[in-house]
């Protein structure tokens, strides 16, 4: 099953396929050119035979994708909810191992009838989700289609316009008819606000959307089970600006936990703002990247200062992302022009656009081949998977980014920062295979998604925390894992840093759903290079 992010993609190929079918037509059923000039008049007769071939058979091609992908969206949404209630329960456990109690009040009778309702309000509420997200996608591809014939059909009268007023060439005046559709794509949806917006670029928000508001109702249901309303926004390095005023607050999830609306936690009689207040004034906005975990009382610390320094970091941040964006959306542009123009001196002039706008962007980079050297004993299978995923360019260099390397999930790269304090301390090459494996858990696994990984995590974390002081030893001078930093790196994460050595995580990525099960994975997956650092 694809994920979100391959599902703008899927929808991308088609939109470049509709485009691309159209410029084959135009390419191949070239204009006759005499010496009165060039035939409009029966290539357009042509065209428009090719037109009703076109729309015939992109309804029967497409109507079959359709409505597989919109099946497989409808499975991510369900499948977004039960990650969501799973993540909940193992994060109420390890709270509980660090010594929450859990509130007596959801095993009543008036609390059991509450959540029966409850529950059954909330599975009307994903399958009004799922409803509103497929309906809204069969509408988007029907208009995507139907653009597309109503932009080749402007093509074929444009192009003679064109020609008169001295664009000279055939493949000049079809490039000049076509120029607005390979500027701009298919851009068939168009928002409240008057903004136009591609299929593919609609679909990835409406499914990332749909697919966190179902992940974040799977977890309020759990949260419901042991009668927890209160959560915290979790503050990270580069929150959404508009979701900035409400990092590292506390709030009373009335949307999907069943908080009460007066904002009043009742088991510790503390009012805190409501999510629904919250999610009015910006938060969970279209393709957020902000989330929230649950706030248990006595055991989780709250902080919602900024520092002038890190709201000034934030707002560059913040530019500075828009800025590629602007980039990267330039860079399609151009690539569209340059690849399905037909005049050459075009398609030259839109490839050095391209470049540069790919220059602006920041460009990609492969690896060198010293990053698949891999150990005699290493599976195949893993070979195989590191081959598969340093094939393509996947780095990017980013002197602004918070890490000296990261795996960008968003955009399927590894950023490397040279400039980063700890850059000059990092092995490269051990860095790179375990930000790689991130890369290769993203698209091959989603390592958080099975639950047996997580429970044979979890049950390991168990043992050792509760020899705790044994293992700690083994981290002390002259002990065995003293200089061992992928030992205390998996150690630290599967005990929230109760045992750890000279390496672990912070505390505030302790309690996020699914890092635990991502970092392992890649702290597992690293030791497949063939020499690892020596103290």
């Amino acid at each position: 099953m694809r994920d979100e992010y391959s599902i703008g993609a899927a929808f991308a190929a088609i939109e470049d396929e509709l485009i691309a079918s159209m410029m084959r037509n135009m390419a191949r059923h070239r204009a006759e050119e005499t010496a009165e000039g060039i035939q409009w008049a029966m290539w357009q007769a042509e065209q428009l035979k090719a037109l009703e071939k076109y729309k015939r058979e992109n309804r029967k091609r497409y109507k079959g994708q359709f409505q597989t992908m919109n099946q497989e969206i409808e499975a991510l949404i369900r499948k977004a909810k039960e990650t969501g209630g799973m993540d909940q329960e193992k994060q109420i456990l390890q709270a509980i191992r660090r010594g929450f109690k859990g509130f007596g009040t959801n095993h009543s009778p008036a609390h059991q009838a509450l959540s029966g309702e409850f529950f059954r309000l909330n599975e009307r509420k994903l399958e009004a989700l799922i409803k509103a997200t497929t309906s809204d996608m069969e509408r988007a591809e029907t208009a995507v289609l139907r653009m597309a014939d109503d932009e080749y059909r402007k093509a074929i009268f444009n192009a003679q316009v064109y020609a008169n007023t001295g664009a000279g060439t055939y493949e000049k005046a079809v490039d000049m008819a076509t120029k607005d559709l390979l500027s701009r794509g298919l851009n068939c949806v168009v928002y409240a606000n008057g903004a136009r917006h591609t299929l593919s670029d609609y679909a990835d928000m409406a499914v990332r959307t749909a697919s966190k508001r179902a992940y974040l109702q799977g977890e309020g249901e759990k949260r419901q089970e042991w009668g927890i309303a209160t959560v915290i926004v979790n503050k990270r390095g580069n929150p959404c600006p508009k979701c900035l005023p409400f990092c590292g607050k506390v709030l009373i999830d009335d949307v999907w936990s069943g908080g009460s609306k007066d904002g009043v936690d009742p088991e510790t009689g503390k009012r805190y703002p409501l999510v629904s207040k919250a999610i009015a004034h910006g938060l969970y906005h279209p393709r957020c990247k902000d989330s929230h975990t649950t706030y248990f009382p006595g055991i989780s610390t709250a902080d919602d200062t900024w520092t002038e320094e890190e709201l000034e970091a934030i707002g560059q941040a913040s530019r500075e992302d828009e800025r590629k964006q602007y980039a990267e959306r330039q860079v399609k542009k151009y690539n569209r022009l340059a690849t399905y123009s037909l005049d050459e001196d075009n398609k030259k002039q839109y490839k050095q656009k391209s470049e540069e706008w790919d220059e602006k962007a920041g460009k990609r980079y492969a690896v060198s081949d010293e990053i698949k050297m891999h150990r005699d004993d290493t599976p195949v299978k893993m070979v195989d998977l590191v081959e598969k995923y340093t094939n393509d360019e996947f780095v990017v260099l980013d002197e602004t980014s918070e890490s000296a390397f990261a795996y960008d999930f968003d955009t399927d790269t590894v950023v490397v920062n040279p400039a980063h304090p700890q850059y000059a301390y990092l092995d490269a090459r051990e860095t790179m295979i375990h930000e790689l494996a991130h890369r290769i858990d993203q698209n091959e696994f989603g390592s958080p998604m099975h639950l047996e990984f997580s429970r044979a995590i979890y049950e390991a974390g168990e043992q050792i925390v509760a020899a705790a002081e044994k293992y700690n030893k083994l981290f002390d001078e002259d002990g065995v894992f003293e200089y061992n930093s992928l030992i205390s790196d998996i150690l630290g994460c599967i005990t929230d840093n109760q045992v750890r050595g000279n390496f672990s995580h912070d505390s505030q990525y302790i309690g996020i759903p699914g890092y635990t099960e991502l970092e392992v994975f890649a702290d597992i997956f690293q030791p497949c290079i063939k020499e690892m650092r020596k103290p």
